[in-house]
């Protein structure tokens, strides 16, 4: 078993779209009934999306660059995904209220057969702190991603901890989620992870940001992207 100590650079960032039309409402447990945050609400192969709030609510603008055959997803860690076609929706809800429920998905969790070999840790990812290297985001900017590629050589690899260093800071709070793909074909596949990973930053909090992965038991085997 491989023990991963990363320490990268993690930055989200989405443009701010400026459009006369957009969609609005919040998104629900079907189960429970309450709102469910963090959702990821975007256009497939657009940039184009945001993220539900605290309270499971969301807005999202939609210019005449996104035709009425494109597909907006509502996506979230341990629901199933809902699509839906911007054409349909443009033509019953816009202006108006539009609530979506998704419903929890069971997962099955892989088995893991831990050794009693001792862990190499090991650093991936870019171990610098320069201003030189960095990725910004403006302030309205809410929903897409940035992240590093690892490659993975030892099967059951365990991700034991997150870095990532914030160069300039000017906002009171900053929320950031961790999320791991798989890589398909050289692209991001699958989140692999089952539960969310949530970082909140304080007033102008820089510096470097470690976050604890080990109580989330992530095991590897094939190259992942953190973002």
């Amino acid at each position: 078993m491989k023990r991963c100590v990363f320490f990268i650079l993690f930055l989200l960032n989405c443009p701010v779209l400026f459009a006369q039309t957009s969609l609005w409402g919040i998104v629900i447990d079907t189960g429970s009934n309450k709102p469910i945050p963090y959702v990821s609400i975007g256009i497939i192969s657009k940039a184009c999306g945001t993220v539900s709030d605290i309270n499971g609510e969301y807005k999202i603008s939609l210019d005449a660059k996104i035709a009425d055959d494109d597909t907006l997803r509502f996506s979230c860690i341990g629901y199933q995904t809902r699509d839906f076609l911007v054409g349909e929706l443009r033509k019953k809800y816009l202006g108006m209220r539009l609530d979506i429920g998704l419903t929890k998905s069971v997962k099955e969790l892989k088995q893991v057969v831990i050794n009693a070999k001792r862990a190499n840790v090991k650093m991936f990812g870019y171990p610098t702190t320069s201003k030189l290297l960095g990725l910004g985001f403006g302030a309205n900017s809410i929903g897409s991603q940035g992240g590093v590629r690892l490659t993975v050589k030892h099967p059951n690899t365990n991700l034991e901890n997150l870095s990532f260093f914030i160069i300039q800071n000017s906002f009171e709070s900053l929320t950031f989620r961790v999320n791991i793909y798989e890589m398909v074909d050289g692209k991001p596949g699958n989140n692999i992870l089952n539960d969310n990973i949530i970082v909140k930053i304080g007033d102008k909090q820089s510096g470097k940001i470690t976050v604890d992965l080990s109580s989330y038991n992530i095991y590897v085997s094939k190259d992942v992207l953190i973002a």
